[in-house]
C-alpha cells in the first residue's frame, strides 16, 4: 500500500503504545498524530482532517467505544481501528456494534497490525472510489444532489459547534430551454458545463458547489460581509469574461438567490433551501419583467 499524506489519529494513554504505533506507521508514509484520551481526540478531530484512527478502549474519561460513537455521528464513514488488552470485557462484537471497521488484541504483533490496518484503508479507499461515482454529476465532475445533501448536513453541524455563519447561494441558469430548443441539446450541455467551470473558478475547494437540478446549482460556503461581496463580484466577472470569449450565439446568465445560515438560530437544510430558492425566483421574474416590452 501506498499512502499519500494521509493522516492517522492514535488515540492511547500509554505512550509506550502510542509511540510504536506512531513508529510503525509513519515508516509507511501515515503523518500520525496522537491523543491520550476520547475528550482530546475529539478535539484534534474537530480541529484537524484526518483519515483514520487506531483508538484504544479503556482510557479515562471517555473510552474507546464511547469515542467510537461519538466520531461517527461527525463523520459517518470514518475507518477507526480498535484495540485492546482487556480483551474478555470488550469483544470485537462491541467494537463492530459501535462502528469500527477493524478489531485487534494486545498485545499483536507489528505483522498483523499492519495486515488488519492495511486491509481497512484499501477497504475503505474502494468504498470511497465507488461513492464519488455514485455521488458525481456525470456532465459536470460537480457533486450531484444526493452527495450535497449528506455533505451539507454534516457542514450545519460543525457550523453549529463551531459557532460559524454560512452562506447558501441558490443559482439557476437562465435560458436553457431557449439553447436546448435554439441550438441544440449539445450546446445545452455545454454551457452547463460552462458554468459548472466558472463556479470552480470562483469558490474554494472547501466550498461546497453541487448541480442539483437541470439548470439549478448550489454553493455552501462559510459567510462574511467582506468574503461573500468579494466573491458574488467574482462570480460575475468570470462570467462576463467567459461570454466575451465565446462564440456561441447567446451569453451565460445567472439568477441568484442567498441565505444566511445562522448557527445561534439554525433552521434545518430544507428552509435554508426554500429561502435561498424563493429569492432566486424573485430576482429571476424581476429581470424578466425589466425584459418584457411595456
Amino acid at each position: 500500500m501506498e499512502p499519500l499524506n494521509l493522516k492517522v489519529l492514535i488515540v492511547d494513554d500509554e505512550e509506550t503504545v502510542g509511540n510504536l504505533l506512531v513508529s510503525l506507521l509513519s515508516n509507511r508514509g501515515y503523518e500520525c498524530q496522537t491523543a491520550k484520551g476520547g475528550v482530546e481526540a475529539l478535539e484534534k478531530i474537530k480541529n484537524n482532517s484526518f483519515d483514520s484512527a487506531v483508538i484504544d478502549v479503556v482510557m479515562p474519561f471517555m473510552d474507546g467505544i464511547t469515542l467510537t460513537k461519538e466520531l461517527l455521528k461527525l463523520y459517518p464513514k470514518f475507518p477507526i481501528m480498535i484495540m485492546t488488552g482487556h480483551a474478555g470485557e470488550h469483544s470485537a462484537e462491541s467494537a463492530i456494534a459501535a462502528g469500527a471497521r477493524e478489531f485487534i488484541k494486545k498485545p499483536f504483533s507489528i505483522d498483523e497490525f499492519i495486515l488488519r490496518f492495511d486491509k481497512m484503508m484499501r477497504d475503505h479507499k474502494g468504498e470511497e472510489a465507488l461513492l464519488t461515482l455514485s455521488l458525481t454529476d456525470e456532465l459536470t465532475g460537480l457533486y450531484n444532489r444526493r452527495r450535497f445533501f449528506v455533505l451539507t448536513e454534516q457542514y450545519l453541524k460543525v457550523a453549529i459547534r463551531a459557532k460559524k455563519r454560512l452562506l447558501l447561494l441558490y443559482i439557476d441558469m437562465d435560458d436553457l430551454k431557449w439553447i436546448n430548443d435554439h441550438c441544440g441539446h449539445n450546446e445545452g450541455d455545454q454551457a452547463l458545463t460552462d458554468l459548472a467551470k466558472i463556479l470552480k473558478r470562483t469558490f474554494r475547494e472547501s466550498d461546497i458547489i453541487a448541480r442539483i437540478g437541470g439548470d439549478e446549482f448550489v454553493v455552501l460556503l462559510e459567510s462574511t460581509v467582506e468574503n461573500d461581496e468579494i466573491l458574488m463580484t467574482r462570480l460575475y466577472e468570470n462570467i462576463k469574461d467567459c461570454n466575451a470569449k465565446g462564440l456561441r450565439p447567446y451569453k451565460l446568465s445567472i439568477s441568484v438567490g442567498s441565505a444566511q445560515y445562522d448557527p445561534e438560530n439554525p433552521i434545518s437544510l430544507d428552509e435554508l433551501l426554500s429561502e435561498a430558492d424563493a429569492l432566486m425566483y424573485a430576482q429571476k421574474r424581476k429581470r424578466s419583467g425589466e425584459q418584457s416590452p411595456s
